[in-house]
């Protein structure tokens, strides 16, 4: 038996979208399936948990590395040529915790003044390190880079290398990837 989910089990799972050469250990936790739309050529790993809230989209050619977390409360997005590596947290939704509100699922929002919620998205050549944790509303445009034991809490610059707690540009990114992914695409073209 394989580690991986076979076609007729991923179709089983009710996703809103099942694209083509799609690869899910069978050790993922998946909530609310139906608001989780994927495209083509995607790997997730095991341990991961992927929670579609709102709605999670998943472009193709995207990697996610075991034990990472999306939640997708209010929604998150994932372009084509992307990665998240291990133990990485996707928050689109995260409770206040200064002690003016209420904190935990329990509570309805109105308890909770200071909950913050915001779509997360990650745009085409996004890649986070491992370890990170990504809050709410924060957008990652094209090539930006997280390094590892990152925290992200304001959006990431096109082909910039962000670091640190929280996180901070550290340098430009190379966009040399371009170039090589055109010559993949040939290849696959090809075959």
């Amino acid at each position: 038996m394989s580690s991986f989910y076979s076609l007729e089990e991923l179709k089983a799972l009710g996703l809103a979208n099942l694209g083509e050469n799609v690869l899910i250990s069978r050790k993922v936790s998946l909530f609310a399936p139906h608001n989780i739309h994927l495209s083509n050529n995607i790997r997730i790993d095991d341990f991961c948990i992927i929670s579609g809230g709102t709605g999670i989209t998943i472009g193709s050619y995207v990697h996610i590395s075991a034990f990472v977390a999306l939640f997708g409360g209010s929604g998150i997005s994932i372009g084509d040529n992307c990665s998240i590596s291990s133990f990485t947290a996707v928050y689109s939704e995260s409770d206040d915790f200064s002690g003016n509100s209420l904190i935990n699922p329990w509570f309805p929002k109105e308890f909770k003044p200071g909950y913050k919620a915001g779509k997360v998205v990650l745009m085409d050549y996004t890649n986070i390190g491992s370890h990170c944790v990504i809050l709410p509303g924060v957008i990652f445009y094209p090539g930006a880079a997280v390094g590892a034991n990152s925290v992200v809490v304001k959006n990431c610059d096109a082909w910039s290398i962000y670091s640190g707690s929280p996180a901070k540009k550290v340098k430009s990114r190379s966009q040399k990837l371009l170039a090589l992914e055109a010559e993949f695409l040939k290849t696959i073209a090809k075959s």
